[in-house]
């Protein structure tokens, strides 16, 4: 008797999932994908409007710097800006082309730990990716 129970028990747990597992393929097969954006650089990806602009602030200390290094290619603004406006923090900004819709990409070079009379002993590289949209 308690194998047949068993059994039983089993059977309905089987018809059960084969019936969830093509209803949970069917919302994914429908899935739509085209607002996901994968890059392999590894970077910060940003979904942005081609009349919007971007700030990405970087460093503030005396003695830490900041450039691009692979400037962007559709852009009206793409620069570092430290002034009082930033608080004098150096602070990246992007603006796409207002006509242009794909995608751009801009490399900066962080630099910090320098105490003034030597170079600095942190470099690192922010990767960002931009996915522009109308």
């Amino acid at each position: 008797m308690k194998i047949h129970y068993s059994l039983k028990g089993f059977l309905t747990k089987k018809k059960t999932l084969v019936v969830v597992l093509p209803v949970i393929f069917i919302f994914y097969g429908c899935k739509d994908d085209s607002s996901i954006t994968q890059f392999s650089n590894g970077g910060i990806t940003v979904e942005i409007r081609n009349f919007e602009t971007y700030k990405y602030p970087t460093v503030s200390g005396d003695e830490e710097g900041a450039t691009i290094k692979v400037q962007a290619k559709h852009y009206d603004i793409s620069e570092i800006r430290r002034n009082s406006e930033t608080n004098y923090v150096a602070v990246y900004t992007y603006k796409p082309k207002s006509n242009f819709v794909g995608y751009d990409y801009v490399e900066l070079e962080i630099q910090k730990g320098s105490d003034g009379a030597s170079p600095p002993t942190e470099i690192k590289t922010i990767k960002i990716n931009f996915a522009v949209s109308r």
